[in-house]
């Protein structure tokens, strides 16, 4: 389905540059609904109003089809108090299944955090970071959505709209790690570190004026009520160049396992490739997931981690 009704009819593959495929899109959402289909693949935009994203999803569900969302504010959403009740409630009417795939949530810190631990005789803490380079995005991502481009104080902090939707996205991720991890949380605390820009900085979608944010970092701590079980951090950096007011950034991902040894592991896509891949990725990792919705229980699925590391002996 696309949002615009010049699209409508078009081949999809056409609109995505990759030739025909024998697909048209559709600005019917009813007619869409009713189309039959095993699996259906949610991509959408972040925002700071998911709701009408969600309706999509579990009317999709209530329909009987799976539905696998790249969307991080799907990460895990039991995780949010009464969030999830609506997904639940759609997959048993549909007898279907919710999944999430995607980058990051869902990916990096979810299923590559938690399964190194694996290596590990212990594990005190798991860092999982992400430095993201947003300059080639659209402009309803990078100035309405993230809020690049606006005053210090018209961003808002932790108590914004803007600031909300990343804390809906990225604190599932933290509960979904302890999850996997066997740690209760006690709380989820957030910090947001703003940069202003030092210059104008021109952009495809537009220009992120001098002294306006130009650089987002924010850093989620999962707790645990047992101050012997595994810390969680989960910490993003969203910016719109990669030199602003003296701070270097590169596109990439780094998980950190404190423990029995330490461990780093960095990931970053190909410098040779073009930006395409974030595309890709998204798309590929949720293409992966379609054979275990297809054959799991009807509900919402999490990632099942192989033999992660547990703190099993404390109450030894």
């Amino acid at each position: 389905m696309c949002g615009a009704m010049q699209r409508t009819a078009v081949d999809a593959g056409a609109l995505a540059g990759i030739g025909q495929l024998g697909v048209r899109a559709t600005t019917d959402r009813q007619a869409l609904i009713g189309t039959d289909a095993d699996v259906v693949i949610s991509c959408p935009q972040a925002r700071p109003d998911m709701s009408e994203s969600d309706r999509d999803i579990t009317d999709l569900l209530r329909s009987g089809k799976n539905v696998i969302s790249v969307s991080g504010a799907h990460s895990m959403p039991a995780a949010i108090p009464g969030y999830s009740k609506q997904f639940e409630a759609a997959c048993a009417d549909g007898g279907s299944t919710f999944a999430a795939a995607g980058l990051n949530p869902n990916f990096i810190a979810e299923r590559l955090g938690t399964t190194i631990t694996g290596l590990c005789a212990d594990v005190e803490a798991v860092t999982a970071e992400e430095t993201y380079l947003c300059a080639e995005d659209s402009y309803a991502l990078v100035f309405e959505s993230v809020g690049f481009g606006r005053p210090l104080q018209e961003w808002g902090g932790i108590g914004s709209v803007v600031g909300a939707m990343f804390n809906h996205m990225f604190a599932q991720s933290v509960h979904n790690m302890a999850k996997t991890l066997d740690v209760e949380l006690g709380d989820v605390t957030r910090t947001v570190d703003l940069v202003l820009a030092d210059r104008d900085i021109v952009l495809p979608a537009g220009v992120v004026k001098k002294d306006t944010v130009a650089a987002i970092t924010q850093t989620w701590c999962g707790i645990p009520k047992d101050p012997d079980q595994i810390r969680i951090t989960v910490r993003v950096t969203w910016a719109v160049a990669s030199d602003i007011a003296g701070h270097r950034l590169q596109s990439g991902w780094q998980v950190r396992v404190a423990g029995k040894p330490n461990l780093v592991m960095n990931m970053r896509v190909d410098p040779e490739e073009d930006r395409m891949y974030h595309h890709e990725t998204m798309v590929g990792s949720a293409i992966a997931v379609v054979p275990e919705v297809m054959k799991a229980d009807s509900g919402i699925l999490l990632p099942k981690i192989f033999a992660p590391f547990k703190r099993r002996f404390l109450d030894a």
